[in-house]
C-alpha cells in the first residue's frame, strides 16, 4: 500500500507517525511527572496540617490542643482513646478505630462520596501515645490532573498536525527541484534534444544527482553512438568484400566450361568468404569486449597459464615462417588478483601476437614479457618488424583502421585486432600504449591494475 504512495505522502505520513509517538510519549511522561508532583505536594500538606497539633501536644504534654483552621481535615486522639479534635468527614470519622492503626505513610482511602489521602502520626508523650490523623480530599488533585490530561492531548494533536503539515510543506519544497528536473528531462526527451540537465548553483544532493544523471546520459549517448558507428563501419567494410564475392560468383558461372578458370574463381570466392568470416568474428569479439561492464578477476596463475597457451598457439602460426616467439614471466609476479578475466587476457595476447607475426616480412622474433609494475601487472609485446607509421599510432585503436604502409595490409586483416585489445584493456580499467622501438619494430605495453 505504501509503495503506491508518492514520496511526499510517505514522508508526511512517516513524520506524522514519528511525531505522534514522540509527543504521545512526552505527554504521558509529563502527566506522570505532574501526578508525582501533586502526590508529593499532598504528602507535604498533610505533614504541615499535622505539624501544629504535634507541636502543641509535645509542648504542653497534651494539656492543650489547637483548634484546626478552616477546611483542615484532622482528628486528634489522646492516649485514653478520646477524640480531642475531629473535623474529618463522616465517612472517615466512622473509621477512626482503623485509621489510628495506620503508620505515618500516606494512605489512599476510598469512601462512598470521595477518595482521601490519610496520614496517621503517632506521638509518644509522658501521658501516653497520641494520634494525629490528617486527611486531604483527592477531588481537587484529580480534577486538576484530568484537566491537564485533556490539555495535553489537545496539545499533542495540535503539535502532531502542525508537524505533519510542516513536513508536507517542507517535502514539497525539497522535491520541487526534482519535479523541475523531471519536467525538463521530459521536455528534452520530447524534443529529442542532446542538452544536459540543468545543474543548480547549490552544491547539494540534487546537484550531485543532476551531475550523475548527466554522466549517465553521456555514457548512454556514447554507447549509442559507438553502436551506430559500428553498424555504419561494418556496413562500409562488408560492402566491398560482398561485392567482390558477388562478382567472383558471377565469373564462376561464366567459367562453367573452363575447369581451370572455374577452380580459380572458386578459390578466390573462398578467400573472400574467409575474409567475411574473419570480419564477422572480429565484430562479434569487439561487441563482446565492449559490452562487458567488468571482468571476472583472475589470479596471476590463471593469467600465466593463459599466456603460455596463447604463446603455444602463436608458435604454431609462426613455425612455417621461421619466426621465434618467446615469453618471460617475472619471478616477482607470484600473487595477486587482477581486474581481467583469463579468457579476455588470452584474447588480448592472441590479437597482439597475431598482429606482430603478420607484420614481420620474413623471419624475425616476437617477445612477450609479463611483470609487476607497482600495484599493476604489465604485459609487453615486442617485435623486430617494420613498426608503425608515426601518424597512424594515435588512431591505431580505431575500428577498421589500417596503416598505409609498413605493417602488411594485404593479409586479409579486418582492422579490428587493436580495437578489441583496447576495449578489453579499458574494460579492465587498464591502459595500453603503442610505440616504435628505436632499433626497429613495435612495442605494445598493456597495464592492468591489481585488485586491493
Amino acid at each position: 500500500m505504501l509503495a503506491r504512495l508518492t514520496i511526499r505522502w510517505r514522508i508526511a505520513l512517516g513524520s506524522l507517525l514519528i511525531a505522534a509517538l514522540f509527543f504521545g510519549v512526552a505527554g504521558i511522561t509529563f502527566r506522570a511527572q505532574v501526578s508525582s508532583i501533586l502526590n508529593r505536594a499532598a504528602t507535604t500538606l498533610l505533614a504541615n496540617d499535622a505539624e501544629q497539633f504535634e507541636s502543641a501536644i509535645l509542648g504542653s504534654n497534651g494539656d492543650s490542643v489547637d483548634q484546626p483552621g478552616r477546611g483542615q481535615l484532622v482528628a486528634v486522639i489522646d492516649p485514653a482513646g478520646k477524640t480531642k479534635v475531629n473535623t474529618l468527614p463522616v465517612s472517615l470519622a466512622a473509621r477512626l478505630a482503623t485509621l489510628r492503626n495506620y503508620d505515618s505513610s500516606v494512605h489512599t482511602i476510598a469512601t462512598a462520596d470521595d477518595t482521601y489521602l490519610v496520614r496517621n502520626e503517632t506521638l509518644a508523650t509522658a501521658s501516653g501515645t497520641w494520634h494525629v490523623i490528617t486527611a486531604r480530599s483527592q477531588e481537587t488533585f484529580t480534577l486538576l490532573l484530568d484537566q491537564l490530561t485533556v490539555a495535553l492531548w489537545i496539545a499533542v494533536v495540535i503539535l502532531v498536525m502542525g508537524f505533519g503539515g510542516a513536513s508536507w510543506l517542507l517535502t514539497a519544497a525539497a522535491l520541487r527541484p526534482v519535479t523541475r528536473m523531471r519536467k525538463h528531462a521530459e521536455e528534452l526527451s520530447a524534443r529529442g534534444s542532446a542538452e544536459p540537465l540543468v545543474v543548480g548553483v547549490a552544491r547539494d544532493e540534487l546537484s550531485a544527482l543532476a551531475v550523475t544523471l548527466n554522466e549517465f546520459i553521456l555514457q548512454l549517448r556514447a554507447a549509442s553512438e559507438r553502436e551506430r558507428q559500428m553498424v555504419s563501419d561494418a556496413s562500409h567494410e562488408l560492402r566491398t568484400p560482398i561485392a567482390v564475392l558477388k562478382t567472383q560468383l558471377e565469373l564462376a558461372h561464366l567459367a562453367t566450361g573452363d575447369a581451370v578458370a572455374l577452380e580459380a574463381e572458386i578459390a578466390a570466392a573462398e578467400r573472400s568468404v574467409q575474409r567475411l568470416a574473419g570480419l564477422a568474428n572480429g565484430l562479434l569479439e569487439l561487441s563482446q569486449a565492449q559490452s562487458e561492464a567488468s571482468d571476472v578477476p583472475s589470479t596471476i596463475g590463471d593469467l600465466a597459464d593463459e599466456l603460455a597457451r596463447s604463446v603455444d598457439h602463436a608458435r604454431f602460426l609462426a613455425a612455417a615462417r621461421d619466426i621465434t616467439v618467446d615469453f618471460d614471466l617475472d619471478d616477482a609476479v607470484d600473487s595477486g588478483r587482477f581486474a581481467i578475466s583469463a579468457g579476455n587476457f588470452g584474447r588480448l595476447v592472441s590479437n597482439l601476437t597475431d598482429n606482430a607475426i603478420k607484420a614481420l616480412p620474413g623471419s624475425g622474433w616476437v617477445r612477450l614479457d609479463l611483470r609487476r609494475a607497482g600495484t599493476a601487472l604489465t604485459l609487453t609485446v615486442s617485435d623486430n618488424g617494420p613498426g608503425m607509421p608515426p601518424g597512424f599510432i594515435p588512431i591505431a585503436f580505431d575500428r577498421f583502421s589500417r596503416p598505409d604502409e609498413s605493417r602488411n595490409v594485404n593479409d586479409g586483416g579486418s582492422g579490428l585486432g587493436l580495437a578489441i585489445v583496447h576495449a578489453i584493456v579499458v574494460g579492465a580499467q587498464g591502459t595500453v600504449r603503442l610505440e616504435n622501438r628505436g632499433s626497429g619494430g613495435l612495442r605494445v605495453t598493456v597495464t592492468v591494475p591489481e585488485i586491493r
